[in-house]
């Protein structure tokens, strides 16, 4: 007997649009709304303030870098401008200070140029007579030689590819001239102090937050005036006096002031020449790696001593 067959049973019609039990993925409303109640109706009036409120946004932005900006070129200018600054009291007695020896511009303030990364050397290697500041570096056959550059004459290490290398050096050459005229009917002659001072020292600190080794502990300042130089470093790390054994003559008269001089019976029309050299000496046990990124400021500082008047 033969079967019937089964009709088919008619398919469900499957829904164009809406919610489909088991479906996944977002539902849109709007996809199957032939009504327009979910219309997106987006307006003129809605983009203007949109467009009109990222402007706002943009202009915030540009303002705060602008003022992010100024800000740190000026910590950059008073970081290059102060770091070794030479000044000269306000004196009546027309003592000045000049980067050359003519006195094309007398001033009573001088700024030595700035190194941003001074490397370790040690003294024998000033003069270059050897080469070992490279080829970039200036060759000196002695120190008199030395000091008729004038002004600021660092040396730098060679650097492939970049305009400056490393510091090995910061040197500033300057004057001093007693171009006063006759005060109470007496030639200007005067008595002036001069002190070289550390006006800050930034100490990196360690991982777990302590000051390391300040650059200073290792630092040498050779003072040449009028000829005669002086090298002066901080005592032995640990005592109170000790000489350091590499390349001192003298130590800094206390934690924060190099040196102090003082000039006496400075006549009329005299003229005094100072070279002030800056290294961190590299055979110092306390030039070591925790007083890398570290930094120091120096000034000198000249005073006029005033006479007192006897009978």
């Amino acid at each position: 007997m033969a079967r019937k067959k089964k009709s088919a049973a008619p398919e469900t019609p499957q829904p164009t649009g809406g919610f489909v039990p088991g479906a996944t993925g977002s539902y849109i409303p709007a996809l199957d709304d032939p009504m327009g109640k979910y219309d997106v109706n987006t307006s003129a009036e809605k983009v203007y303030k949109r467009n009109w409120m990222l402007r706002i946004v943009a202009i915030i932005v540009g303002v705060l870098l602008l003022l992010f900006g100024i800000g740190f070129g000026c910590v950059s200018v008073m970081n290059h401008g102060g770091r070794f600054t030479v000044s000269m009291s306000h004196n009546s007695y027309g003592i000045q200070l000049s980067a050359t020896p003519t006195f094309d511009a007398p001033t009573l303030r001088l700024y030595g140029e700035a190194i941003e990364n001074l490397d370790n050397i040690t003294k024998d290697w000033i003069l270059n007579t050897d080469g070992r500041l490279g080829s970039e570096a200036p060759v000196y056959s002695s120190y008199e030689e030395f000091e008729k550059s004038y002004g600021s004459h660092n040396a730098y290490f060679p650097a492939e590819g970049e305009e400056k290398g490393n510091g090995a050096y910061f040197a500033y050459t300057f004057f001093v001239r007693n171009a006063g005229e006759k005060v109470n009917g007496k030639d200007a002659t005067v008595d002036y102090v001069t002190s070289l001072e550390i006006t800050s020292v930034n100490r990196p600190v360690d991982d777990g937050g302590a000051a390391a080794y300040g650059a200073d502990e290792a630092m040498r300042v050779m003072v040449f005036i009028n000829g005669e130089p002086t090298v002066y470093a901080k005592p032995q790390l640990g005592t109170e006096n000790t000489k350091e054994i590499f390349a001192a003559d003298k130590n800094f008269v206390s934690d924060t002031v190099v040196m102090e001089h003082v000039r006496n019976d400075f006549e009329l029309d005299s003229v005094d020449r100072y070279t002030v050299v800056i290294w961190l000496e590299g055979n110092d046990p306390e030039c070591v790696n925790d007083i890398m990124a570290g930094e120091v400021k120096l000034k000198m500082q000249f005073n006029v001593l005033e006479r007192l008047e006897t009978e």
